[in-house]
């Protein structure tokens, strides 16, 4: 077991949401859903640090956690010297806070929350801040790291859900807010997508300028997936994959997916139809990230790991530039 001297320091730019407050309140360890909880529960790293803006945010991280607050980066990063920095700011703040950690440090790995911007010329300038230097870029697509995500993939792998496939995605608010996540998603299983059509523009549901909520389809090598903006107030973001042999269904989000094969029709001879067991495969949403954690370790390590790579996050938003110039 590694000592205190010998984990990896982290320091967290940004303690909104995502960085410290979805789980602010859950004393549960069985919740983890912010880096803040992730990383100062795991044995791996030590939370060294929070930056924000905001004094009462400050205050309220180091109540909780018994480590320094800053509000500037600069500070922070010559203080503390961190290992691993996220960022966990707004993502229009992206470029200039990772711009000013390279000013006064380099850590090992900065982790960044997605998308790296909301312009694609912006998020190829991010990516050259990194040009020249051991720091590596990974970008907080979480659901590829998730346990049953992973073993769905394997499954791809070795052909036991088979292609070609048709897919259904409904997802709410935005492209790059939600759509973003299942486009990653999908081109982690399918690889590249070799073809992009818009079924309808959507303009009337535009909430922000920057994250339109088109209907569009994207085509893969071996099958196609159809995305439907929902525009109601149900928050929903599931998905069904029709297999050659089965369903593939990404229910409450993808916190559970159900897997059916498929059975000959006793009452029509010559087809096929659902059989009647389900493979529940369960991600666990209540711990996302605390596996995003353990994949970092794998990285800290140079051990293969399922991050996604800047590349691989330039891929995904290369797809939403384009969607958005065909609107």
């Amino acid at each position: 077991m590694m000592n205190n001297f010998s984990k990896y320091s982290v320091l967290i730019i940004g303690l909104g949401n995502i960085g410290m407050g979805y789980d602010l309140h859950q004393k549960s360890k069985e919740i983890i859903l912010t880096h803040a909880k992730s990383f100062n529960l795991n044995h791996n790293f030590k939370l060294v640090g929070g930056v924000d803006l905001r004094v009462k945010t400050i205050k309220i991280f180091e109540k909780i956690y018994k480590v320094k607050g800053f509000t500037n980066i600069k500070e922070a990063m010559i203080s503390l010297r961190p290992d691993l920095v996220i960022i966990a700011s707004p993502t229009e703040l992206h470029y200039v806070n990772i711009k000013e950690v390279f000013e006064y440090g380099e850590p090992k790995i900065v982790l960044c929350e997605k998308p790296l911007s909301y312009k694609l010329k912006e998020s190829q300038e991010i990516v050259n801040l990194f040009k020249n230097k051991e720091t590596r870029l990974f970008v907080n697509y979480f659901r590829r790291v998730l346990p049953a995500n992973l073993e769905i993939f394997s499954l791809f792998n070795s052909n036991e859900f088979s292609v070609p496939f048709k897919g259904v995605c409904i997802y709410s608010k935005g492209l790059y807010n939600s759509a973003s996540h299942f486009i990653n998603l999908f081109q982690f299983f399918f690889g590249e997508v070799k073809d992009i059509k818009i079924i309808n523009k959507n303009n009337n549901k535009i909430k922000l300028k920057f994250d339109p909520e088109p209907d569009f389809q994207l085509n893969f090598q071996n099958g196609k997936i159809v995305f439907i903006s929902n525009d109601n107030s149900l928050f929903i973001n599931n998905s069904e994959l029709i297999m050659k042999n089965g369903r593939l269904s990404f229910e409450e989000g993808g916190n559970k997916v159900l897997w059916k094969g498929i059975k000959k029709d006793k009452r029509f001879s010559g087809y096929e139809v659902l059989g009647d067991n389900s493979r529940l495969f369960n991600n666990d949403f209540n711990k996302i990230q605390y596996y995003v954690a353990e994949q970092i370790h794998l990285a800290m390590q140079s051990r293969k790991n399922s991050l996604c790579t800047f590349q691989e996050a330039l891929n995904t938003q290369e797809i939403m530039e384009q969607i958005q110039i065909k609107l």
